[in-house]
């Protein structure tokens, strides 16, 4: 088998590392398993504002529910349940999210037996009543040994007929055994009237008018391999208003809807699903079931569909081998095109880009206590030291949102002072010293976060490790959120190999080294291509010394959608002297207080920056960093800062500027610099050796390419190369600010008037 867009002898030489890393990563046994967030838009149209930045859509649901129904059939799990529940719920939004899910068991029990008692995502053609409802919650009661005396029936108004019934439920102990019980709910004399507006029964329930009491239940913990709870043997109704979860039933869109309460135990969370089912065995009635989802990492497992700004996340289940991997990314991708999503989308200036939405990817264990990360936490010190070590791994692989306010900044990017305090919570985290989980995560957790104090936008995210605040978050997990969607699953898994040869590489030799200053040059240097592939070689090259033989060519495509070039000219009719300009990167600021408290942060994207490489200019002397004397580079008149790459007649210089003026935005007052004009000048004999003309947003920018074809046509209108130019006398000074040498920023000289 060949995964796109390598050739048979790549993928050849892919596969077999992969299998090389496995008997590695076995041997030492480090029982690593890998998940991942990979996010899709529409293939179809991607203007719409669904799959642009808000987080729902009617098309969005549609596919979602077209791609839960392909990979429940193609991923074919032993009694698998399909769900359409409560996912999260965001400022200025009204109700949660949905998540869409599909879950087993991992002992090969079935969770749930008979798959045509899950009603269709489609209406019925005979759409139920409240009476079905009302049948459906007295036999589930009956089923669990519960008095029906403790179903209320839930009302739009006093009024109306019944929306739905409310079972309040929960499993307690009594005299330590494990059981099902509910309680009345008083302060309903009149009634149980739901909260006014669209959302389904479950989400408008009265809470707040629900009578007080101090005694409050608390859910048992029994284990999935316990013995089922068993209510018949105890009674099952506790003191009024004792508990405040509650099973709903209603009739949703013509369906019979079952909604789950958040149930902690996972031994819990089966025996209700098994009792539903036997309801609707009893009733041939089949049931949707929503609400929440079961407890991960214990004995269950399973997969989400989830709604996020602009994209459809897929939250794939982890997975331990890398035959594994293969079959599951290659299923998942193949599935999501056949439903009519894809992997990227393309800018207004004809760019291909990823879906916007990232593609993170998740490692951690088996369960949370056999995590590599918790059994070996200098492991996690050795990754996150060597991410600070290597802009590349912070960059290459992100998006076009990168930067301090990013969804995935570095530990070093807003806050320096964090280096050192990170440097004294790693003298806790030296080699062969057990550490408990708890102190991992508060040693950690107040440096690893962003400027607002977010642990989850971070590069690498612990939110999902150990966090002490949030005992069902505690999953071993470690979260790489600077990887964007890439549109090829051969390059997902890349990725992924990757991540496990540094895990296998740590296991056996720690990274210990002090971290790095890197200083105003994340600002500069770290934002230029050949500086970025120079970081990455040598990533490559210290796996291959440690027997892991990576090749750079593997990774060109990244490489080329990362750093497009722009245009590449011939230089005085010399064709061993090359003008180049590609693509650099640019921070993304953050907009203030103009978000007004919604769902999405805006952003200032108004900045790009470019590279310029100049092949064969030879003159001077070759040595890395110096400033080239004898050849110079204009762009709209101002001299670019061209800095010697250590190969004779090689330079590379930068610049910075604004292409379009988009409201608000920092320094409102610049006019956009575009178009540029670049202009290569040979001092040494006062020639005009060539130029170039960068338009960075062509004519049609107003609107997005609606197709591959039209993007590549409108990314290539922005170049023009220049056969005749003049020879300035005298040449204009250089002028660059001190924290950023080797880049032109034309908003400093259009400051200075010059």
């Amino acid at each position: 088998m060949t995964i796109p867009p390598f050739t048979n002898s790549q993928w050849a030489a892919i596969d077999a590392l992969g299998h090389q890393l496995d008997q590695r990563l076995q041997a030492a046994q480090i029982g690593l398993t890998m998940g991942g967030e990979p996010t899709y838009v529409a293939a179809r149209d991607r203007t719409d504002v669904q799959w642009r930045y808000a987080a729902l859509g009617t098309e969005k649901r549609q596919l979602a529910e077209a791609l839960l129904l392909r990979l429940e059939h193609r991923l074919n799990q032993v009694g698998s349940l399909r769900h359409y529940g409560i996912g999260k719920l965001y400022p200025g939004e009204a109700y949660p999210r949905w998540a869409l899910g599909c879950f087993w068991r991992l002992d090969g029990q079935p969770l749930w037996r008979n798959a045509d008692l899950l009603a269709p995502p489609t209406p019925p053609a005979q759409p139920q009543t409240g009476a079905a409802a009302k049948n459906f919650i007295q036999e589930l009661a009956t089923c669990l040994a519960i008095p029906h005396t403790a179903i209320m029936a839930a009302y739009e108004t006093e009024e109306t007929a019944p929306a739905g019934f409310v079972l309040p439920l929960l499993t307690t102990e009594v005299n330590g055994t494990p059981v099902w019980q509910s309680c009345r709910w008083t302060g309903f004399d009149q009634g149980m009237v739901l909260v006014p507006g669209d959302g389904p029964v479950d989400l408008r329930l009265p809470w707040t008018e629900l009578t007080a009491t101090d005694q409050l239940l608390s859910e048992a913990q029994p284990a999935l391999d316990s013995d089922p709870i068993r209510p018949e043997q105890i009674s099952t109704l506790a003191p009024a208003n004792s508990i405040r979860l509650a099973l709903v039933v209603s009739v949703e869109q013509g369906r019979v809807q079952v909604s789950l309460p958040p149930i902690a135990a996972a031994r819990s969370f089966a025996d209700v699903i098994t009792a539903i089912e036997a309801t609707a065995e009893v009733l041939d009635q089949p049931v949707q079931l929503s609400g929440y989802g079961p407890p991960m990492n214990q004995g269950i497992e399973g997969f989400k569909l989830t709604p996020d700004p602009g994209v459809l996340e897929v939250n794939i289940h982890p997975v331990a081998t890398w035959p594994e991997l293969v079959q599951l990314h290659a299923a998942l991708d193949e599935e999501a095109i056949a439903c009519g999503l894809s992997c990227e989308k393309y800018g207004r200036d004809g760019q291909l880009l990823g879906t916007g939405g990232g593609a993170h990817i998740t490692i951690g264990g088996p369960t949370p206590e056999r995590s590599p990360l918790l059994q070996r936490p200098d492991l996690l010190r050795s990754l996150i030291t060597y991410w600070q070590h290597h802009p590349s791994l912070s960059y290459v692989f992100a998006g076009q949102y990168i930067g301090p306010t990013s969804q995935s900044p570095r530990i070093d990017e807003a806050r320096h002072d964090s280096l050192y305090e990170l440097e004294l919570a790693f003298l806790a985290l030296t080699p062969g010293k057990a550490i408990a989980p708890e102190v991992v995560d508060r040693l950690l957790s107040p440096l690893l976060q962003d400027v607002t104090g977010s642990t989850h936008r971070t590069a690498l995210c612990i939110d999902k490790l150990y966090p002490t605040y949030n005992p069902a978050a505690q999953l071993g997990l470690l979260e790489f959120r600077g990887f964007e969607m890439p549109p090829y699953t051969g390059l997902r898994l890349l990725q992924m190999l990757l991540i496990r040869a540094l895990v296998a590489r740590f296991w056996q030799q720690p990274f210990t080294q002090p971290l790095q200053r890197w200083g105003p040059e994340l600002r500069d240097r770290w934002l230029l291509p050949h500086y970025l592939i120079q970081d990455f070689q040598i990533v490559l090259k210290e796996l291959k010394t440690a027997g892991l033989p990576f090749e750079l060519d593997w990774f060109t495509p990244f490489l080329l959608r990362r750093f497009p070039q722009n245009g590449k000219i011939t230089l005085f009719e010399n064709p061993a002297r090359v003008l180049e300009l590609r693509t650099a990167l640019e921070p993304w600021p953050v907009i203030g207080d103009a978000g007004g408290g919604g769902t999405s942060r805006p952003v200032d994207n108004s900045m790009e920056r470019v590279q310029l490489f100049l092949t064969g200019a030879v003159g001077d002397a070759p040595e890395a960093g110096t400033l080239a004397k004898r050849y110079v580079i204009l762009c709209n008149g101002h001299r670019v800062p061209l800095r010697s790459t250590g190969v004779a007649g090689d330079y590379v210089g930068a610049v910075r500027f604004r292409a379009r003026s988009p409201l608000p935005t920092d320094h409102a007052a610049l006019t956009p610099h575009a178009p540029l004009r670049f202009d290569v000048i040979d001092t040494g004999k006062s020639q005009f050796l060539g130029g170039m003309i960068y338009h960075p947003e062509p004519v049609e920018a107003a609107t997005l390419p609606v197709s591959p074809e039209a993007a590549r046509s409108r990314f290539q209108q922005r170049f023009t190369p220049v056969t005749e130019g003049p020879v300035p006398e005298p040449l204009p000074p250089l002028v660059v600010h001190p924290e950023a040498p080797m880049t032109l920023d034309l908003r400093l000289v259009q400051q200075r008037g010059e």
